[in-house]
């Protein structure tokens, strides 16, 4: 479900899927102006109401834009964030709304009220009636038709008032949606709830929509958020790690003591040394740490944007999951979601299908195979059944090809009848000759769906059977077929 799309703008075009660095308008680490420079940043993100805490209605006349000195496109969020920290905040909706219009983002926020995890289900509940309440409100109040308004999705971890939530908010006339209440999730590396609250969200959300999942900011789970549909990100977290010493890569999060070497390419990485590194000053310390972040965060985004366009961001998405047992969890509780993936997974891609693992298995394109197999196929009515494992040795030549119906069993899409080996990615794969169990699990389920259906049709079925490879499980998935079935091994 990962694309790369257009978000236009008054003050520009962003390409997403893009993180929004979180910027503290009393606290400025790194200026968005530097930050356009050096990391290609499109979109920023400042919070609506601690503006109007410290700034007030001099904001108000200069606009977001003249209070940040920056011309880019701006997002604001409007204190939801401060109430699932501390349970309230001092404004009004109504208040938060006029506001955002005075001071004019290109992208803006009504006051929601966060679910979180810790919240009984009246509680979800009432969260998510409550916020519904102040979208509709929100509709009649904004008057600024520049803005693009943002309408959050709320629940927490109870899928059916996710569900409701994003089905009513859906119906509203807002141009984006964010999926609100992960914070504390992606704190405690709870990757499989994430993604039940991601995709019950994305379900039932109006699909031409950007998706926004507030709070994310770590590069290690941006290619799981991706692949669920996921198209912006904001996130403080480039600075709050680099004050506390923290560095990040792809793969996760190292305190400086820990390291003997600075693994990345980055310009500071290259210009300074560990040693150098750890001796300056604190300030300029954290300053440069904020900018390796941002660095890694930014690269790990474009390589995203790139296996989106090759065609290879399931591959990405199996290799960063193995970063982490806990996004392990994740990319496996994905897959219970993978009919509905399915949907929107392209046909054909540029790059070869790459088995990379076990949940390989239930990626878009098994499945989709599977289930045209079963729904749109008809074998040729011809009385010789032919089963040829792949990675075999020579074929024999055919005795009776004009009366043979050859079919082979390619892991993990199972029966790949000749005359559709050349369907992508049928003829486009690259799978290890060493078998695992769910590669041959997998072959020998869709082998007995195949003879369940159509054995009955032929005079005899033919099995060339490496058992080296694949033991005595195609045999005993073919046995159905009774004497009609000759094994040959090799």
């Amino acid at each position: 479900m990962g694309r790369v799309g257009k978000l236009s703008t008054p003050h520009g075009d962003v390409t997403t899927p893009t993180l929004m660095p979180v910027i503290d308008s009393s606290d400025v680490i790194l200026s968005p102006n530097q930050m356009r420079r050096e990391f290609g940043v499109e979109l920023i993100i400042t919070n609506a109401y601690l503006m109007l805490r410290h700034f007030g209605e001099e904001a108000a006349k200069r606009g977001v834009h003249g209070a940040l000195s920056y011309d880019g496109p701006i997002m604001t969020d409007s204190g939801g964030y401060q109430i699932l920290r501390y349970g309230d905040v001092e404004v009004s909706p109504e208040e938060i709304v006029r506001y955002q219009d005075a001071i004019a983002p290109d992208i803006a926020t009504i006051l929601d009220v966060p679910t979180g995890v810790q919240a009984t289900k009246e509680r979800a509940a009432e969260t998510v009636q409550i916020t519904l309440e102040r979208a509709k409100q929100a509709v009649e109040l904004r008057s600024n038709p520049k803005v693009v308004w943002c309408g959050p999705v709320q629940g927490g971890l109870f899928s059916e008032l996710v569900a409701q939530s994003a089905r009513e908010v859906g119906k509203l006339d807002y141009q984006l949606h964010a999926i609100g209440s992960p914070v504390e999730l992606l704190e405690g590396y709870r990757y499989a709830e994430l993604v039940d609250l991601v995709m019950t969200a994305k379900q039932h959300l109006p699909p031409d929509r950007p998706a926004h999942l507030f709070g994310a900011g770590h590069p290690m789970m941006f290619a799981l958020a991706v692949v669920m549909g996921c198209d912006l990100f904001d996130s403080a977290a480039y600075v709050i790690y680099a004050r506390d010493g923290r560095y990040m890569t792809s793969e996760g999060t190292f305190h400086l003591e820990e390291l003997s070497y600075l693994p990345c390419e980055c310009p500071v990485c290259v210009q300074y040394s560990l040693d150098e590194l750890r001796r300056v000053p604190q300030d300029e310390r954290v300053k440069l740490l904020a900018r390796h972040n941002l660095h890694v965060t930014f690269g790990e985004l474009r390589r995203i944007r790139q296996a989106i366009v090759e065609g290879s961001l399931w591959e990405h998405v199996e290799l960063r999951c193995r970063a982490h047992p806990r996004l392990l969890d994740g990319l496996r509780r994905l897959t219970r979601y993978r009919d509905f993936i399915e949907r929107f997974d392209p046909v054909t891609k540029p790059s070869a299908f790459y088995y990379l693992g076990e949940e390989s298995v239930n990626r878009p394109e098994v499945v989709r195979h599977r289930k045209r197999l079963e729904e749109r196929y008809e074998p040729p009515k011809l009385p010789i059944l032919m089963l040829l494992p792949v990675f075999g040795r020579e074929w024999p030549k055919l005795e009776e090809p004009e009366r043979t119906h050859l079919v082979k069993l390619v892991p993990p899409f199972g029966v790949v009848p000749e005359e559709l080996e050349e369907v992508y990615p049928l003829g486009q794969f690259q799978v290890p000759h060493e078998l695992d169990a769910v590669q041959i699990k997998s072959v020998t389920e869709t082998i007995s769906r195949f003879l369940e259906r159509y054995g009955g049709r032929y005079e005899r079925v033919l099995l060339f059977n490496d058992e080296r490879r694949w033991g005595k499980s195609l045999v005993e998935a073919c046995k159905k077929v009774g004497e009609k079935l000759k094994v040959i091994q090799f």
